[in-house]
């Protein structure tokens, strides 16, 4: 073997092995040790022979780890965190309430740079800070046994938090929503939660079994082209009706909703909306007057930013799975029957709409038992 007399390294080379010296030291993993101290010493200009001398061990044995690390760099140098070692012992009670509290912290306040986590990095994670090796396949069940479980995240308002925020969603929870109660029974008019939604033609993904390796993939037109719907569900009996509108959503068709939903009922309607900029438009604000002076409509808004309020987003998303999710359709028509055929079960069978309403109406029964105010 041709003999080594320099071996310079990089400022970044230098200070990466100086931390891993540190984990090799903390982790009292020998071997580890002497390699990345040699290669230190080397970097700082030390000959093969003096660090040889020092840690009391051949030159070829230096020879050979300088050869190895120039060819594999850091990741012959990580294998040695795991060679021959398997699993160490199981992690404390503490240890694994502080690995909850770093996965429910998110991968970003723990020094990665994405926002998903995945085995690979908790497996990272826990050595880092641990020094316990475990096989990332175990990790899932490692995860369960500490109350964690793989879900798909949600969508919240960043408003989550704010003072204003906040009290606008207990006034309604605390004194809004009680007084519509009231009103409700006082006058046995039907509480409804409207809606608009719209239905893409090119479908909707979701999650699906496939083989290994394979990911499912859906035709498209690529045809930008929706199927817009007003709906409306009743909180008493679970009644659902639709409107389709050829043009976009505005104070025009939104007035023709409310006129739809008001011959559909022999009842007074109590309207729950959210706060779309056509439902305060002065051409709707003087419908709405109009109605609420002739006893047949009285509108509420839902706080803004509140959609987990409205029953009905939750249809909405029953709807899409049923309707669009990993489907085809090469003609809007197509769409169109799909999403109508999900309606008609709807207004069928009830059961299936007053699923998405359950949290609710048993949070009403206690006080404003539904039979009592719905006109039954």
């Amino acid at each position: 073997m041709v003999a080594i007399t320099k071996f310079e390294f990089q400022g970044a080379v230098m200070n990466r092995l100086k931390s891993g010296l540190a984990v090799a030291r903390r982790k009292r993993n020998l071997r580890l040790h002497q390699i990345v101290q040699s290669l230190i010493w080397i970097g700082e200009g030390e000959t093969v022979a003096e660090v040889a001398r020092r840690l009391g061990i051949s030159c070829q044995t230096i020879y050979n780890w300088l050869w190895e690390f120039a060819a594999r760099k850091f990741s012959w140098l990580a294998w040695h965190h795991f060679q021959g070692r398997g699993r160490k012992s199981k992690l404390s009670v503490r240890q694994k309430k502080e690995l909850y509290g770093m996965i429910v912290g998110g991968p970003e306040k723990n020094g990665f740079n994405c926002g998903v986590w995945n085995s690979a990095m908790i497996a990272e994670l826990i050595f880092s800070r641990f020094g316990v090796v475990f096989n990332p396949r175990y990790i899932c069940s490692l995860l369960k046994k500490i109350g964690l479980s793989f879900q798909k995240a949600k969508f919240i308002s960043d408003k989550v938090g704010q003072e204003e925020y906040e009290l606008a969603r207990s006034e309604w929870k605390e004194k809004t929503w009680p007084s519509i109660l009231k009103t409700a029974k006082e006058k046995g008019a039907s509480i409804i939660f409207a809606d608009e939604v719209s239905f893409a033609m090119w479908g909707s993904l979701a999650r699906t079994w496939a083989p290994v390796g394979q990911q499912p993939t859906l035709k498209t037109t690529g045809i930008r082209k929706g199927l817009k719907i007003f709906g409306g569900i009743e909180l008493q009996s679970g009644k659902f009706i639709f409107m389709e509108t050829p043009e976009k959503f505005n104070s025009s068709s939104y007035i023709q909703f409310i006129g739809c939903l008001a011959k559909a009922g022999d009842r007074p309607i109590i309207l729950i909306e959210d706060g779309a900029p056509y439902h305060r438009s002065a051409e709707v604000k003087k419908f709405k007057k109009d109605m609420e002076e002739k006893g047949v409509l009285f509108t509420y808004r839902l706080p803004t930013f509140s959609p987990d309020l409205n029953p009905i987003e939750k249809l909405w998303r029953n709807t899409k799975k049923d309707a669009t999710h990993l489907k085809y359709f090469k003609a809007f028509d197509e769409l169109r029957l799909s999403v109508i055929n999900v309606f008609r079960k709807y207004m069928s069978d009830a059961a299936k709409v007053i699923k998405v309403m359950k949290k609710l109406r048993d949070s009403v029964t206690p006080n404003f038992p539904i039979d009592s105010f719905s006109g039954k």
